[in-house]
């Protein structure tokens, strides 16, 4: 089984550009400085996480935008959420034990993700699904809500025979690529 333990590495400050074609450093996710401090497995658990963050959220001249449907086939509560920077904050490693390497897994941990200002968009709701500073801050269609501080959960991530593996059920990856149609029901550009 997977322990948690204290972290053997934490990659502050490890500035990434993702692969994307025509990508900019401007463009992209950011890890945030220092690559020298990142192993070569924990750089790749970072990247696999990033990368798969940027298959929910786009680039906005404001910051990272993604689609949610928090509510049900029959009762659809949609809207847009926007992050203003999706910044790495650390990677942490758990401890194997044995049987976890008997069973494939070569690596396991964490990407930890900086505090940074969010907002919502469209159907009306409590952002942020009940702000966890105890604000009720309601989102409505046509305007943004204003900033909030808000800190992302760790994304949970593991190599399993040579195959990255990042936990989906995570507060960033819980969204998709906004389309016109999602702008449009928002009622936001």
């Amino acid at each position: 089984m997977i322990r948690k333990s204290m972290p053997i590495a934490v990659a502050v400050g490890f500035a990434m550009v993702l692969g994307a074609p025509g990508c900019s450093k401007s463009d992209s996710a950011d890890s945030g400085g220092a690559a020298a401090q990142v192993s070569g497995m924990e750089r790749e658990a970072q990247e696999a996480v990033l990368a798969e963050v940027m298959k929910h959220w786009i680039k906005g001249p404001e910051g990272w935008i993604t689609a949610r449907n928090t509510g049900t086939s029959f009762a659809s509560i949609q809207f847009l959420r926007q992050f203003r920077e999706i910044t790495v904050e650390g990677v942490r490693e758990y401890d194997l034990s044995e049987s976890d390497r008997l069973n494939g897994f070569e690596w396991a941990g964490e990407v930890s993700f900086k505090q940074a200002a969010c907002r919502e968009a469209g159907e009306p709701g409590i952002l942020l699904d009940g702000d966890p500073a105890g604000r009720s801050i309601f989102r409505q269609r046509g305007r943004w809500t204003q900033w909030v501080e808000f800190q992302p959960e760790s994304v949970p991530v593991q190599k399993v025979k040579g195959k990255w593996q990042v936990q989906q059920d995570t507060w960033l990856l819980r969204g998709r690529v906004p389309g016109a149609q999602d702008f449009a029901m928002a009622g936001v550009k």
